[in-house]
């Protein structure tokens, strides 16, 4: 049985995609940019985005029944690869993975969705059935 989460987001109906899907133990998780409740995106730091784009993963992954421990696996693009932005990054990355840490892939881009984003968080996970 494939399982698919909504954030809710206006952008979910428009493109056609889900938040995330879940087929059997596998769960993919869309990419994700930082946008507060209301649906506007945060400040232009790269370290409180990256910790908003985990928070929604975290999110989906829960409905699932999954958390962060399950996320084998996260891509992450980002508009700024100066030194200061990925420690940024990193800061938040391992806050939320350091003790389960992924395999994971920091690729720079030109643009991502909006200029305010900055960056953008994809996870694959795994759920056991003995989970």
């Amino acid at each position: 049985m494939i399982e698919r989460v909504t954030s809710g987001a206006i952008w979910e109906d428009r493109v056609g995609y889900r938040r995330a899907v879940k087929y059997g133990p596998h769960i993919w998780v869309a990419g994700t940019v930082a946008v507060g409740t209301d649906g506007a995106p945060l400040a232009l730091d790269m370290e409180v985005q990256t910790r908003r784009c985990i928070e929604i993963i975290e999110a989906a992954l829960k409905e699932l029944g999954a958390d962060l421990s399950h996320v084998m696996r996260t891509r992450v693009f980002v508009t700024d690869m100066s030194a200061e932005a990925q420690a940024g990054f990193a800061r938040a990355h391992s806050a939320a993975f350091g003790k389960h840490p992924p395999a994971s892939t920091l690729v720079g881009v030109a643009a991502l969705a909006a200029p305010e984003f900055i960056v953008e968080v994809e996870a694959d996970a795994y759920l056991p059935e003995d989970a």
